[in-house]
């Protein structure tokens, strides 16, 4: 397992000082916490060969698939962690990806990859078929999708377009049919839009990258909610980049600088972190996540692998 035990004091604080901004946050009241944690343990890790991945699904008979975008490909394993294969190779023709980041599931099991260098998505079958590309437009120009989310009934998909700060709704036959956001730190804006969620309602959360926050949307556009800010202690971000949503509506959220993983309930307010007794645990650059039942999935992207964890809260509804 490619993570540690720090203390609070190091996990939440260290970055503040490196990047120069401590005085954002008084170091009393950045360091004084005792952070509620969750404890949780490493089942498997997946990937020895992987090159920055980036993000990390479960399709259809468990197997579960990881976006390898420095090698250009999909690395795919069983349910038990054993690598059966890989989906695609470099280039721009059907199969081939360019730099891919992120990846969205159905619930037939089709994967759908955000082949941002080709400015497409890519359609698979479950049992990993080449199916179809939906080249990715708004108002004539070309859109860089950094992730992809499907709806329950796989007639939508929400797209992250990271060169316009929007988030795009397309067909799942291709067909732009709305849109919303835009560069700017007002609600509803983004700067730099990453991973996309899906609550159990169908709405729509968006890690917001460089205004450090999440914000939550209803499937047309209309924003919910929204929660975190820049900062060092429970609650805010540094450097927010994946989110996977469980089955009551709770989010993991993971920061990639502070290497931290914290858990929100449905109405954005902060519930805990992963850790163990009031100590944080810090991962190698956690990306994306991905919620399996009662596994949380989790890319490292430095390190090169996912690991699958058990979590203590239990992920889902509780007894």
């Amino acid at each position: 397992m490619i993570c540690k035990q720090r203390s609070n004091r190091q996990a939440f604080a260290v970055a503040l000082g490196v990047f120069g901004c401590a005085g954002l946050i008084p170091a009393d009241v950045a360091l004084a916490q005792d952070i509620p944690t969750a404890t949780h343990n490493t089942r498997m890790t997946l990937g020895t060969s992987l090159s920055l991945p980036s993000d990390v699904g479960v399709g259809k008979d468990g197997k579960i698939y990881i976006v390898d975008g420095g090698n250009h490909q999909l690395a795919v394993f069983d349910a038990f962690g054993a690598r059966i294969g890989t989906l695609g190779e470099q280039g721009s023709e059907e199969a081939q990806f360019e730099s891919p980041v992120g990846l969205g599931i159905s619930r037939k099991g089709e994967v759908y990859v955000a082949d941002k260098g080709n400015h497409r998505l890519q359609m698979f079958s479950a049992d990993g078929r080449y199916l179809q590309e939906i080249a990715l437009e708004e108002n004539g120009k070309k859109v860089s999708p950094v992730d992809v989310a499907v709806s329950a009934d796989g007639k939508e998909l929400y797209v992250s377009a990271n060169n316009s700060h929007r988030i795009l709704v397309f067909s799942s036959d291709g067909d732009l049919l709305r849109g919303w956001g835009g560069e700017g730190e007002e609600p509803g804006m983004f700067r730099y839009p990453a991973t996309i969620g899906l609550d159990p309602d169908g709405n729509v959360l968006v890690v917001d990258v460089l205004n450090q926050r999440v914000q939550k949307f209803d499937s047309e556009g209309q924003l919910l909610l929204s929660f975190g800010e820049l900062g060092g202690k429970p609650g805010t971000f540094f450097r927010p980049k994946g989110i996977a949503v469980d089955s009551v509506g709770r989010s993991y959220v993971s920061d990639s600088y502070l290497g931290a993983i914290q858990v929100f309930n449905d109405s954005g307010e902060f519930l805990y972190v992963l850790g163990a007794g009031g100590q944080t645990t810090v991962f190698s650059t956690p990306v994306g996540l991905a919620a399996d039942g009662p596994r949380l999935l989790v890319v490292q992207m430095l390190a090169g692998n996912v690991l699958a964890l058990d979590i203590e809260p239990p992920m889902g509804p509780q007894p």
